[in-house]
């Protein structure tokens, strides 16, 4: 039997979008919809002119906000688009300018799991980060020449398993709550006043961090905040610890000295995780 077009199951290998000359910011929109279409969103569409509240090019996976500027991104635009996600967790989060990205800007992108691409005035686009070298890398499955031939097995996309955004703090919290349970009751402990109250101070922190990792939605840094309220809840064990204030003024200054760089370095790193990722007036906070 004669091979035709007719009874061939060949498929045609997916082009990336042709090239356009990028002389605006609507063309710039259009050139990042044409591009996240080819990634394998294929819903994709820009809409220039409208209140994007950050957002200007849409998909039922995917957020887009494109920049056509000379200066470099900074913090503030990509948390824009953090914001503008909302509780939609599961859209990915891709960002587009014709310039390039500050160094902060890099940075809050690998923390929230944004991809950052740059556009080249032809229409082209380069993946700038590793997030987006892996979505450029997938590009939309071939269309086939004879669709009834393709398996549907072929059509099934594995979902991608993400990580709970507060599970360290969480698990945090159980291990200092163990200890604020147990450690009140060792034989080298002496708790005062009592050893319910010692416990209930211990607990503070704890609950805390559990409460905070079931309610958290972010994924921006949170580890120096963590290790700060870890650095709070140790003077509390010291402070209410009688063992350690007995004796002379030699013996009292080693707890005295930790308590008080414990202190001092919880402030510290607290304080620096929260100008870190404190956003500009009129910004969503992640």
């Amino acid at each position: 039997m004669a091979v035709t077009s007719e009874n061939t199951s060949a498929v045609r290998t997916p082009q990336p979008p042709a090239g356009r000359q990028i002389q605006s910011w609507q063309e710039a929109e259009h050139n990042a919809a044409a591009w996240m279409r080819h990634w394998g969103y294929e819903d994709a569409q820009a809409r220039p002119g409208g209140s994007d509240g950050g957002v200007d090019v849409r998909s039922r996976r995917a957020l887009g906000q494109v920049k056509y500027q000379a200066a470099a991104v900074g913090r503030p635009e990509l948390q824009r688009l953090f914001g503008a996600r909302g509780r939609a967790m599961d859209k990915d989060l891709l960002f587009f300018t014709g310039s390039g990205y500050a160094a902060t800007a890099v940075e809050y992108a690998a923390e929230n799991g944004i991809a950052l691409f740059v556009y080249g005035l032809d229409g082209s686009m380069t993946a700038v980060n590793a997030l987006a070298r892996r979505i450029a890398a997938t590009p939309a499955p071939p269309h086939p020449a004879a669709p009834a031939q393709v398996p549907a097995s072929a059509l099934v996309v594995a979902p991608v398993r993400k990580s709970r955004p507060g599970k360290g703090r969480i698990v945090l919290g159980l291990v200092l709550t163990a200890v604020a349970l147990f450690i009140p009751g060792g034989d080298s402990f002496d708790p005062r006043p009592n050893r319910v109250l010692v416990t209930l101070l211990m607990l503070v922190v704890p609950a805390i961090l559990i409460v905070s990792g079931i309610r958290v939605t972010s994924r921006r840094r949170y580890w120096p905040t963590g290790l700060g309220l870890l650095l709070v809840d140790l003077p509390v064990a010291w402070l209410t610890n009688a063992r350690l204030w007995h004796g002379g003024t030699t013996e009292i200054l080693v707890p005295a000295t930790l308590t008080a760089l414990s202190l001092t370095a919880a402030t510290l790193l607290i304080r620096r995780n929260t100008r870190g990722t404190a956003t500009p007036s009129g910004e969503p906070t992640p």
